[in-house]
């Protein structure tokens, strides 16, 4: 038998328990979100990964996060120490001459407050119609599920890959994406698939990623003399403003492959802190921002930039000239990247869909970071493909889970493509 023959027939009989086990990936995925994996508390979780990864005869290895990680380009800074939450590394030896292959998901979700804005318990997996309810249903345990499911349907369908199958279950994706730096260069493949829930779509890029706190001091004082003190709320607006004008000139120049979104590029205020009691003149307050940056630009300029608004507008007010305001960073301090199109990963990949659905993968460029730039800054060709679903980081986040087979079928007939059969 030749080797398409044998791909041929590797890929019906994936396609036919695919369809046969799909009760088992929804029960695999609904025990995923049944363990809440908020940051910090992602180890439960990735013990049950480990645990399903044996029975795949994956040789599962839990492992934790080295602190040099916080020291390298591209690396966040949660503010959470690594001990107690490992990531999960499960390995299918190929039998050799094929292209290896890393599949990679993460555990971490973000919280479902307020849970009182929830139709479901948020925990509970609750199935309805076709659609299953619950934080991290969508993004992205389901990738995850289908991720550990198809090392089971190759291992229980006798099939051998030439090359190497390596599964990635990471932490910390939702904040600095520091799970994935480091498993990428634990682990190197000729390609990696992020199972992110974007039906048949392949992200080729996407904006990097700062956050960034600013510290303004004003001076406290009772608010029936208020003259007598210096409100740092109020002298947080001309930074604010600065901020917003930012905000504003980076949509001017727009980097070409984003030119065709609505104001691709966001500082975003997202927290304020100021201030204990109605009666004192506030004498700290705190924002905590968010900002992208395309692709080409660096962490550093992009934080000199920051720097250089923030301290012209400090300038021009005497109290803040006095005293500045600080900044520090924290979180995503990431750079953006750019997937080639026309590499032979995509061609593969855009083929397995074509076989399943008809139809070619769509494409998009992303406005929020993945982890698959990890696989990219290593040199490994790396996007994101998956099932589909909604509200993702919002209440009633739920998975379609008629798009699961199809997504499995790709997934299955790209691995078979790529890697090869023995």
């Amino acid at each position: 038998m030749g080797g398409s023959e044998r791909n041929a027939e590797a890929k019906q009989t994936l396609f036919d328990a695919i369809d046969q086990r799909h009760d088992e990936l929804v029960e695999t995925i609904a025990s995923l979100v049944r363990i809440p994996s908020l940051l910090g508390d992602e180890r439960p979780v990735q013990e049950w990964v480990a645990g399903h990864m044996e029975g795949s005869r994956l040789s599962p290895e839990l492992w934790e996060i080295d602190d040099s990680v916080l020291t390298l380009p591209n690396a966040g800074n949660s503010g959470v120490p690594f001990a107690g939450r490992p990531n999960v590394t499960g390995r299918r030896p190929g039998k050799g001459g094929g292209r290896s292959l890393i599949l990679n998901g993460h555990v971490d979700v973000v919280s479902p407050d307020p849970v009182d804005a929830w139709s479901y318990d948020p925990w509970a997996a609750t199935i309805a119609g076709n659609r299953m309810f619950g934080r991290g249903a969508n993004d992205m345990k389901s990738g995850v599920g289908m991720n550990l499911m198809l090392p089971r349907l190759l291992a229980d369908s006798g099939i051998d890959l030439l090359g190497d199958l390596t599964v990635h279950s990471v932490i910390e994706e939702e904040c600095t994406g520091n799970g994935s730096l480091a498993a990428s260069l634990r682990d190197r493949a000729d390609a990696a698939l992020v199972t992110e829930p974007l039906g048949d779509t392949i992200v080729t890029g996407h904006l990097g990623v700062i956050w960034f706190r600013v510290h303004i001091t004003g001076q406290s004082a009772h608010a029936g003399w208020a003259w007598q003190g210096v409100n740092a709320i109020t002298k947080s607006i001309p930074v604010m403003q600065a901020l917003q004008q930012l905000d504003a000139d980076f949509n001017v120049d727009v980097h070409p492959l984003f030119a065709h979104l609505h104001h691709p590029v966001n500082l975003n205020i997202g927290v304020i802190t100021g201030g204990d009691w109605p009666s004192t003149v506030p004498g700290a307050c705190d924002l905590h921002c968010r900002v992208s940056l395309y692709p080409g630009t660096t962490v550093p300029e992009l934080r000199a930039t920051i720097e250089q608004a923030i301290a012209a507008a400090a300038a021009g007010d005497e109290w803040l000239a006095a005293h500045p305001p600080v900044l520090t960073w924290d979180g995503f301090q990431t750079e953006g990247v750019l997937l080639d199109q026309d590499s032979d990963f995509v061609r593969v990949l855009d083929a397995a869909n074509q076989e399943v659905t008809g139809r070619p993968l769509g494409r998009e460029v992303g406005t929020a970071v993945n982890d698959m730039r990890y696989y990219l800054f290593a040199g490994v060709p790396s996007t994101c493909f998956g099932a589909d679903g909604g509200d993702s980081h919002a209440a009633d986040e739920w998975l379609d889970l008629d798009s699961l087979q199809p997504a499995m079928k790709t997934m299955a007939a790209f691995i078979v493509d790529w890697c090869g059969v023995a």
